[in-house]
């Protein structure tokens, strides 16, 4: 779901070589600063959370762990890293982010990359070209070439004796904004010696990513006219970002801060009505997905189930908006289809 991707945390882990038996694990982190809590404080706002990270071998006994609490306010473009010594048997880690006014915003589990012939990888995706920068340890002289590949796209690199940086380019504008897997087959004279997997996140503005641009353009139909939708759908690339700016400043009910609340929301409803109103039915498409991007949710739904004599069907009640909606399964496959349209009043 490409709209989710603008309001999820990011991180990218890096190996470096420390000691013989140690290595160092460190994290860069975008936090959205929507995904925190903020308490006043005098005439200022601010938020606190605490990064946990915790390590595993590949008999799941941890191995080690740290935390880090941070304080920010309200105005902070959350950019944040961390960084711990690990054994060299580590397998795998679990970092947790925790809003402590919220509770748990963000968990994920991932493997790490094992530092044997490569290390200290580091990726980064500008003006859609990946780079990839890595340090060799062929003291040997026994590794003489990598192959990387990432979707359909292959390189071949030729190594040389010692140990000594150095980096690679992919050109990645024919790929989505999704999460891919780099991979690096690692050769010898006698064949394939070993490989490493590194976890890759294509992203880039969304206005620059036709896909994700008309798919975002088509989300409006619920908050714009069809000439303005018409208007966004047919700009031009260089005309995309002063236009949605355009657009929704209409709609910002603080236009003096960083964020635009109604836009955030509007796409946080569309999120949850495609997460949530896509069995059976057509999530944001849905006359449910329609309602709930409307209106948000509702104070109380009533719902009903499969019954010998009725359909099954659910009543939103929304008690500040004195509105009533019903929704009637007629075909007992999910999709909930609204029978008044406008509402009923209470």
């Amino acid at each position: 779901m490409i709209f989710l991707l603008f309001f999820q945390v990011e991180y990218q882990a890096i190996n470096r070589v420390y000691s013989d038996s140690a290595q160092e694990l460190v994290l860069y982190l975008d936090i959205p600063a929507r995904k925190l809590q903020y308490i006043a404080a005098g005439d200022s706002f601010y938020s606190q959370y605490e990064i946990q990270l915790t390590v595993y071998d590949k008999g799941v006994k941890q191995l080690t762990g740290d935390y880090w609490r941070r304080r920010t306010s309200e105005d902070d473009k959350i950019t944040d890293s961390v960084k711990i010594r690990i054994p060299k048997e580590s397998d795998y880690f679990v970092l947790k982010i925790m809003d402590l006014h919220g509770g748990e915003i963000f968990t994920s589990t991932q493997r790490l990359i094992q530092v044997r012939n490569l290390a200290n990888i580091y990726w980064s995706v500008k003006n859609d070209t990946l780079q990839l920068t890595f340090t060799v340890f062929n003291q040997s002289g026994k590794i003489d070439s990598i192959v990387a590949t990432i979707a359909e796209s292959r390189q071949v690199i030729t190594l040389r004796k010692g140990t000594y940086g150095d980096s690679l380019t992919f050109d990645v504008a024919g790929l989505p904004i999704d999460d891919y897997e780099l991979k690096l087959d690692i050769y010898s004279e006698q064949g394939k010696i070993d490989e490493s997997i590194i976890p890759i996140k294509v992203s880039r503005p969304f206005y620059l990513d036709d896909a994700t641009w008309f798919a975002k353009v088509e989300q409006l139909q619920y908050i714009g006219t069809p000439s303005e939708i018409d208007v966004l759908r047919e700009a031009a690339v260089s005309e995309r970002y002063s236009l949605w700016s355009s657009f929704w400043k209409n709609f910002d009910p603080t236009p003096n801060t960083a964020y635009n609340e109604r836009e955030i929301e509007y796409y946080e409803r569309i999120a949850y009505a495609e997460e949530h109103f896509a069995t059976g039915d057509r999530g944001w498409r849905s006359d449910r997905g329609r309602i709930f991007v409307m209106h948000g949710p509702p104070d109380e739904i009533q719902s009903y189930p499969y019954e010998l004599d009725s359909f099954p069907y659910e009543i939103w009640i929304y008690y500040r908006n004195n509105l009533r909606f019903i929704f009637v399964d007629r075909y007992g496959f999910g999709q909930y289809v609204l029978i008044n349209r406008n509402g009923l009043g209470l």
